[in-house]
């Protein structure tokens, strides 16, 4: 494994340790420096995407139902973030290729008509969906 790589890696775990406790100490419902939705100021619907703070801040605390009641796409995001960061470590120390899971068209198209389904799904206005709302 080279310098450069080791430097990455690095600064990308230290990336991932410092978003971790920046979240576990910043509640996104009590600070208005978080971002808010412009989706969802705009139209009233929930994007995908909605929720996902307060999903990450509750995964910080140990709360996992709670996360994935809030937003689930993220942890399925964010698990094959981490098996894809997994997965590249693996393959420079033992000096091969890295062949990202994201690079993957079929994956791709997946994950964008999962995520728009999952978008109408939460902004539908019946039971069982109203559940899908954060």
């Amino acid at each position: 494994m080279s310098s450069k790589q080791i430097i990455l890696i690095s600064s990308i775990a230290i990336f991932i340790i410092a978003g971790a406790v920046a979240l576990f100490f910043l509640d996104p419902t009590k600070h208005t420096f978080f971002p808010k939705c412009a989706f969802h100021l705009a139209t009233g619907y929930s994007c995908p995407g909605c929720g996902s703070s307060r999903a990450l801040f509750a995964l910080t605390h140990g709360n996992v139902f709670e996360a994935f009641r809030l937003n689930p796409g993220i942890l399925c995001l964010l698990t094959m973030g981490l098996t894809d960061f997994g997965r590249y470590i693996r393959s420079t120390s033992q000096a091969r290729p890295h062949y990202t899971l994201f690079a993957n068209t079929w994956l791709v198209i997946g994950l964008v008509v999962g995520m728009v389904v999952y978008a109408v799904l939460r902004n539908l206005p019946w039971m069982p969906f109203t559940s899908l709302a954060p």
